[in-house]
């Protein structure tokens, strides 16, 4: 399999002892749409050994501008499992998890200690909130990334050493009524950072990130760093 990967073995920083830490990780991705459609790919392309996948949605026509998983005649079938008929093609010697179902508090519980790292590609806060959690009761790193317009933020939680999601949002999820506004050259750069993310935790290297929010604006095409402070007073991870 390693010949699938030899170009980036050729890297000095990963070679075939990183190639190899890739293939015995595990990550689960939170989100098959358009965050994680190019998250997905991304993960598989670099030799992640066991991915899982959950999304309880279902495809439509406004998907498909950013949303590179699904196809016209993937409309109305539920993401996750179209995301596991391209993967599968894209990639049948990884191990895919296709999980068709919405997380909840307790389904959360169960399904993220499974994994070595969490990686959250959803655009509702409440499920924000849910899986951070979920990562800090049972302490697995978290990766969130968001898009609002050509805006886009990548943050990472580090167990016992970063502020969690709720520092961040609060207790209390705050949803927008109104669709957010999505540009697909936006997602699928932040998707890539996201991989990226990924790649230097699962790899051990130095994450920029952590306890770092990315603040990415696309129409001036510059990057900004904010530091995220832990909440004394967190009802999650104090």
């Amino acid at each position: 399999m390693n010949a699938r990967f030899e170009r980036q073995i050729l890297l000095p920083q990963i070679g075939e002892t990183g190639q190899a830490k890739l293939c015995d990780s595990s990550v689960l991705v939170v989100g098959c749409g358009g965050l994680g459609s190019t998250l997905l790919y991304a993960l598989c392309g670099i030799g992640v050994g066991r991915i899982g996948f959950c999304d309880g949605d279902v495809v439509s026509l406004s998907n498909l501008n950013r949303q590179y998983l699904h196809t016209p005649d993937d409309i109305g079938r539920n993401k996750a499992q179209s995301a596991h008929e391209k993967l599968r093609a894209f990639a049948p010697e990884l191990v895919l998890e296709p999980h068709a179902f919405f997380l909840a508090q307790e389904t959360a519980l169960k399904l993220v200690p499974r994994y070595d790292l969490v990686l959250l590609a959803v655009d509702s806060i409440e499920s924000r909130l849910i899986v951070n959690r979920a990562c800090v009761e049972t302490c697995v790193p978290l990766v969130d990334a968001g898009v609002d317009g050509l805006n886009g933020s990548l943050y990472t939680y580090r167990p016992g050493r970063t502020a969690c999601l709720a520092c961040y949002y609060g207790d209390v999820a705050s949803e927008k009524s109104a669709p957010i506004p999505s540009f697909a050259p936006i997602v699928s750069a932040i998707s890539s950072l996201e991989a990226q993310s990924a790649a230097n935790i699962l790899l051990g290297f130095p994450n920029s990130t952590d306890g770092r929010m990315l603040l990415f604006d696309g129409a001036s095409m510059t990057t900004e760093f904010v530091s995220i402070s832990k909440n004394p007073n967190c009802s999650i991870c104090a």
